[in-house]
């Protein structure tokens, strides 16, 4: 079994998992990216119906409050409010970010077009056709690679994630297969979980 550098090292190469080591990376953090396929192949890709955020760009009053409250409806109010009121809170801003990536989304003289979708209330789903998930996942791979190229994430994709590793009841690291070599692969660090 071989042993890796410490750095955090992200479980999972999808929409969460390029997001987490983008934002890490941004930082001057060093990530490790670990997946079974790479993120090209992630189930993030098949996403078809696109990402709400009360942008109110279809003119109908929308809003963050607004947004909660069909999100909460939307879940039988299972889900937990403070992280959907974080989610709501900051879809704007993703979806701007998201924009500014070179996502395509749809747009009509310059300003998104939203659509309804989802249960939703209000017009507040941005949308690239019906392959919204693959944009969005081609935007973030290629902003990955950015930081790939400076050293602050390092893919293992091809590698099966095993288990988390405590120590004394803190997470101190995984154990990950190579898929190829069947090697076991120790890696320290931080573990993120953001695989589905």
């Amino acid at each position: 079994m071989s042993g890796h550098i410490s750095r955090v090292n992200i479980i999972g190469a999808g929409l969460s998992g390029l997001s987490a080591a983008i934002t890490l990376a941004r930082a001057g953090i060093a990530c490790n990216l670990i997946s079974s396929q790479p993120s090209e192949r992630a189930q993030s890709v098949l996403a078809e119906g696109g990402i709400n955020a009360a942008l109110d760009t279809m003119g109908e009053g929308d809003t963050i409050e607004s947004h909660l409250k069909d999100t909460m409806k939307g879940g039988c109010f299972l889900e937990s409010e403070e992280a959907v009121s974080r989610l709501t809170d900051n879809a704007p801003e993703i979806v701007r970010e998201l924009e500014s990536l070179g996502v395509p989304f749809r747009t009509h003289n310059g300003k998104l077009v939203q659509r309804n979708f989802g249960g939703q209330k209000k017009k507040r789903t941005c949308y690239a056709k019906s392959s919204t998930g693959k944009v969005i996942m081609t935007a973030l791979t290629d902003e990955a690679r950015k930081y790939e190229a400076a050293g602050l994430i390092q893919r293992f994709c091809h590698h099966e994630f095993l288990e988390v590793l405590i120590k004394e009841g803190k997470c101190c690291g995984a154990l990950v297969r190579d898929t190829y070599s069947g090697e076991d692969m120790l890696f320290n660090g931080p573990v993120i979980m953001a695989c589905g």
